[in-house]
């Protein structure tokens, strides 16, 4: 679904098609970002900021001796909206960013939010390194961690980090089988 220019639902899916069709189904590697992400920065928050509410929209609604309902029940989502729209941001974050490895060439699509979209595309000759890297338990535990694909001379920032990836060590070899980096 498309609904802005930057804001197309069906990029991941129309982006992989194009690149298998140019270079053949095992040479593209296509991978987002991993359920412990949406667990732990959309699934979390939401729980606890929800059970906030219902906890503190029930105290009130005690200390108002069981009146006003409604009116308090309006207060708490206008007040505490802009943690939802975050919320839904991060969503947007967690479904429509991805990473693309072909041959030639590195793709990150990075959409934040429904009017930003950043997408990077680094030569493969430029990519010196594909590192992974795990810091924590959590990270060690579900099998997760950053893909960082280490660039020179792009206009760039010089890398690209891809966070919350699940199997990275798998994904490093892929790509580099994928992009001759073995």
């Amino acid at each position: 679904m498309k609904l802005f220019s930057n804001f197309d639902t069906n990029i991941r899916k129309k982006t992989v098609n194009i690149s298998v069709q140019q270079y053949g189904e095992g040479n593209v590697l296509c991978f987002e970002k991993s359920l412990l992400y949406w667990f732990l920065k959309i699934f979390l928050p939401l729980i606890q900021f929800t059970l906030l509410d219902v906890s503190l929209i029930r105290f009130f609604y005690y200390i108002f001796d069981y009146q006003y309902l409604v009116p308090i029940i309006l207060i708490f989502l206008l007040v505490t909206s802009p943690f939802y729209i975050y919320l839904v941001g991060r969503y947007i974050d967690y479904k429509m960013d991805f990473v693309i490895v072909t041959p030639d060439s590195l793709i990150e699509y990075n959409q934040t939010g429904l009017f930003n979209k950043k997408v990077v595309t680094i030569n493969e000759k430029s990519i010196k390194t594909i590192t992974v890297e795990r810091k924590g338990l959590l990270y060690s535990i579900f099998n997760n961690g950053n893909l960082i694909f280490l660039s020179e001379g792009d206009e760039t920032r010089g890398d690209i980090t891809f966070f919350y990836v699940y199997n990275p060590e798998e994904l490093r070899n892929q790509a580099a089988i994928i992009m001759h980096k073995d």
